[in-house]
């Protein structure tokens, strides 16, 4: 019984020192990505974008996905598993030195040194283009709590007007009704009736399009309650300080969908270094020990004594063909990742061209509707409301100018929010970078 202990030790020894041989190093812990949380100090979208990044549950989904990536790396670099094998002679093999009964043999495979690191660094690649699956994921957050949150703060806008210019237009049909009473003509009440009821259609609308707006916006801040959002205040951004090309040149290097491609290309090389080695041999060690009874004669030399045995084994690759599919295969993988880096780098900076052209025409219209069209329409508005009470001019004169500048505040303030839009878009495009 101890000769059976002893050899189960060197058992041990043995296999204990094959896991050393190709131990995996161990993996440092990756912060998650931040740089989307750094957007949450800019402007009236930013708190609700920390609320969504803070609640948000498909972003744990993400976080979760990347932390079962990192233990991949751990696995893809530890030896497999070694094998036991036990059997016990149902007939006894009568041998010189005794009955041998049993039999317990252990194998460890070993592969070829180079393809731990290989593997390793296959499986951190795909680990890190979860990493910025999750900073994409988040930036994706980032654009629809944006749209939502400036179209919110645009519809309040408009149904203010819309019920400015209602009140007004309210003052002006008791003017109307008493010229009517006077014997005026019942057409122009009219004509103010239908417009009164016309921009209160407009409110309805508007009023249904927020909420709809509103519901998703709750559903992406994590929300579980029905409560409105609240009214935002807000106002049109300044003119840029900076040149907006620096957008274009974050771009290629902090664009997360970029960053996944070459996280996966990095995968992919690791793959085709390991497919390399696919010509070159596997190892196992091992070790056989053997249970005897004791000899017939019990005088025999050696009787009873259990033999054990050492073994190394190596695998014969010699499927040439098969090996060269598996090489050819993942270097035409990492071929192809590489022609979609080309491709979404063409397409990110078209995509990014077209909102610095939104950008830059959103605020030439803010300025030209700032500085000549409203206060020309203002000006418009005051002179035909003051010569309609003076009975100097028509109601419908002044419907017109009514009507032309409530259009013209409503499209100020909708180029407003998608200047302000075009930043967020700018901003995530270009991996969190926000220019002043």
């Amino acid at each position: 019984m101890n000769t059976f202990r002893k050899r189960i030790n060197i058992l041990a020894i043995s296999t204990a020192l094959a896991v050393l041989v190709a131990a995996p190093v161990a993996v440092s812990q990756n912060s998650l990505p931040d740089d989307a949380l750094a957007l949450a100090r800019n402007d009236i979208v930013g708190p609700f974008i920390a609320e969504a990044l803070r609640n948000n549950p498909g972003l744990r989904a993400y976080d979760k996905r990347y932390q079962a990536a990192r233990e991949s790396i751990v696995s893809a670099r530890a030896l497999p598993n070694p094998k036991v094998q036990l059997t016990h002679f149902v007939e006894s093999i009568q041998t010189r030195t005794g009955p041998q009964r049993d039999a317990l043999s252990l194998q460890q495979p070993i592969p070829w040194l180079g393809k731990f690191k290989s593997a390793g660094n296959a499986a951190r690649g795909h680990s890190e283009s979860l990493w910025h699956a999750y900073s994409l994921q988040q930036f994706a957050i980032i654009e629809k709590v944006a749209n939502h949150v400036l179209e919110i703060a645009y519809l309040d806008k408009a149904i203010a007007l819309t019920r400015e210019n209602t009140l007004l237009l309210t003052q002006l049909e008791t003017l109307a009704e008493e010229r009517v009473k006077s014997g005026g003509d019942l057409t122009d009440l009219l004509r103010l009736q239908v417009e009164i009821e016309r921009f209160d259609d407009l409110v309805a609308r508007q009023q249904t399009q927020r909420s709809t707006y509103s519901a998703k916006l709750e559903a992406l801040l994590g929300r579980q309650s029905s409560d409105s959002v609240i009214e935002i205040d807000w106002l049109s951004p300044d003119d840029l300080t900076v040149d907006s090309s620096q957008w274009l040149s974050a771009i290629n290097e902090r664009n997360p969908k970029l960053a996944i491609l070459r996280a996966l290309e990095r995968s992919e090389e690791a793959r085709e270094r390991l497919a390399n080695l696919a010509n070159k041999p596997d190892f196992s060690v091992g070790l056989n020990y053997i249970r005897t009874g004791d000899a017939l004669n019990p005088s025999a030399a050696d009787s009873g004594k259990d033999p054990w045995a050492l073994m190394v084994g190596v695998s014969l690759p010699v499927w040439g063909k098969a090996n060269h599919a598996i090489s050819l295969q993942a270097s035409l993988q990492k071929e192809a990742i590489a022609a979609q880096i080309e491709e979404q780098e063409l397409l990110l900076l078209g995509d990014a061209r077209g909102w610095i052209a939104k950008l830059e025409d959103s605020q030439q219209r803010i300025q030209r509707y700032d500085t000549k069209l409203l206060p020309l329409a203002r000006q418009s508005k005051e002179i035909t409301e003051t010569s309609y009470r003076a009975n100097k001019s028509a109601l419908l004169d002044v419907i017109d100018s009514e009507r032309t500048l409530i259009e013209l505040e409503t499209k100020y303030w909708r180029a407003a929010a998608d200047a302000w839009l075009a930043r967020w878009k700018l901003a995530t495009l270009s991996g969190g970078i926000w220019l002043k």
